[in-house]
């Protein structure tokens, strides 16, 4: 099932642009959420430093262009690691620590050009969106008492004023205010992101599965036949389907009731479960139907599966309000035979093996 995220569509163009600058394949909505502001801020570095890198050649500044050009090249190399997507999470570290070196610088010079200082309310918000909530908020907090030290480095230190005390605690507060309201904002964020995955799992696990067994459904195990259907074109690894029914379910339903159904079914999805590998799919294929898929299995081997299974089903206590309820299961085999079957005709002649064993007594296995 497609992963309901990738149907997530925003009505920006910018940011659908971020987006594909950023990645070339659609993105989970955490790995999303970090891409998107950190591919922000290596474009506007790289448009800066190109522009910075023209007005400086302009003037004459080669030791400043050297550095823009650095800049430029440093960002686009930063952006193409991150569009491959192999370990985002240097690249993410990588430009949150520029930002506090960058923030840092602001508040050395702001002790001279005071308006400065301002550029370093921006760290909070890219430290949340860049690294997430833990360690944004980490980040912003080790750069909060770095700043406040040097904003109030003494001037031998650093050869200019201090900032004035006002200005100093004014600042503080504002940058509290301002990362405790965006840890806040992040922490709701990712408690919704987790939501609508909660919510995805409920839905994938109603369609998959069946509500009562835990099993299978149809849906699920037939779309698991066709995949191996076409890996034996492929590969020619053959599989084994095994239709399972519980023999007399009709008449315990009528003599005890819909909720001793009930019971037996879930009992034996359990027993079922635990029978198979996890590589094969045990499935409720009907109202008292089950239909189990063993994969690069052969016939010989289905058979031994289905019989410790209709073993272990009439060995199992079945004990339903102080009742003892005897239980057995016939079971029908059939091998996938050639690339030019269909999943249907395999079915049915499991089905047929199923009835035949019915028609045998009941309580046994036929194969085809």
């Amino acid at each position: 099932m497609q992963n309901i995220f990738s149907e997530l569509k925003t009505d920006s163009r910018f940011i659908r642009f971020v987006m594909k600058v950023g990645s070339p394949s659609p993105m989970d909505p955490d790995e999303q959420h970090r891409r998107i502001p950190a591919v922000f801020v290596l474009m506007i570095i790289s448009v800066a430093t190109a522009v910075s890198g023209i007005y400086h050649c302009s003037s004459g500044k080669n030791p400043l262009v050297v550095l823009d050009v650095i800049g430029f090249i440093l960002s686009l190399i930063m952006l193409l690691y991150l569009r491959q997507g192999k370990n985002p999470g240097i690249a993410y570290g990588m430009i949150s620590t520029g930002f506090v070196l960058l923030c840092c610088a602001a508040t050395v010079l702001g002790r001279t050009e005071m308006s400065l200082i301002f550029w370093a309310l921006v760290l909070p918000a890219g430290c949340f969106s860049i690294l997430g909530r833990k360690m944004g908020m980490f980040v912003a907090a080790f750069f909060f008492f770095i700043n406040l030290l040097l904003m109030n480095l003494p001037e031998h230190m650093i050869l200019s004023k201090p900032f004035p005390a006002s200005v100093a605690a004014r600042f503080s507060v504002v940058y509290l205010i301002l990362t405790f309201m965006l840890y806040y904002y992040e922490s709701s964020h990712q408690m919704l992101i987790r939501y609508i995955r909660h919510e995805e799992n409920k839905f994938q696990n109603a369609s998959r599965y069946d509500p009562l067994t835990g099993l299978s459904n149809r849906r699920d195990i037939l779309e698991k036949m066709e995949n191996e259907r076409e890996r034996h074109s492929r590969l020619e690894k053959t599989f084994t389907l095994i239709m399972g029914d519980i023999d007399n379910f009709k008449m315990l339903n009528d003599t005890l009731g819909h909720e001793a159904g009930d019971y037996v079914l879930q009992t034996i999805g359990r027993i079922l479960k635990n029978q198979v590998r996890g590589i094969d799919c045990s499935s409720r294929w009907g109202d008292d139907e089950f239909l189990i898929l063993l994969v690069d299995t052969d016939l010989e081997g289905g058979q031994r599966v289905a019989e410790r299974i209709r073993k272990k089903v009439e060995n199992t206590s079945f004990q339903y309000q102080g009742k003892g309820l005897a239980v057995t299961m016939t079971f029908g085999l059939s091998i996938y035979q050639s690339a030019d079957e269909q999943i249907d005709a395999c079915v049915r002649r499991s089905d047929d093996a199923l009835e035949e064993g019915k028609r045998q007594g009941k309580n046994r296995v036929v194969p085809v």
